[in-house]
């Protein structure tokens, strides 16, 4: 993983496209890295996520739930660059955002991710219109159904 993160941190985002896709195992290392304060390693390492999720879906998933529990308050955590990997995410896969976009639109209400969240849950549903008006129905409906999802 140090050449993943040499690359990140030389911002040759080029040469990280090239490992994420060899590697599963980067879809963690990156993740790391977008919590690093300089703002290029997390910009490169957001575009490294995007550019792993056709490759590593499943994985990439599970990061962005991650990143959801990381800006919920309850975490703790600061998760400050979150928005900033769903942004790239919403423009490079955005199907892997519509199962979330319910507790996206709940973030949305903290003043410091709200508008890079506004901006990717836009996005999103631009390109999946009819996904993201199911999800985010079923999302609302489950608050009337005690917490259930209507899928359930």
């Amino acid at each position: 993983m140090t050449l993943l993160r040499d690359a990140v941190v030389r911002g040759d985002v080029a040469e990280v496209g090239r490992l994420v896709v060899a590697d599963a195992r980067s879809v963690r290392t990156l993740l790391a890295l977008t919590y690093q304060a300089d703002p290029a390693v997390c910009e490169t390492a957001a575009a490294g996520l995007a550019l792993a999720a056709p490759h590593h879906p499943r994985l990439v998933a599970e990061a962005v739930k991650r990143l959801i529990w990381a800006m919920n308050d309850e975490s703790g955590t600061n998760a400050v660059n979150a928005p900033l990997v769903i942004e790239r995410l919403a423009d490079a896969e955005p199907r892997l955002l519509v199962p979330v976009l319910s507790d996206l639109l709940r973030l949305t209400a903290d003043p410091l991710l709200k508008d890079r969240l506004v901006g990717a849950i836009r996005r999103v549903a631009a390109r999946l219109p009819e996904d993201a008006a199911l999800a985010v129905s079923s999302g609302l409906g489950s608050c009337f159904d005690g917490g259930r999802r209507r899928d359930q």
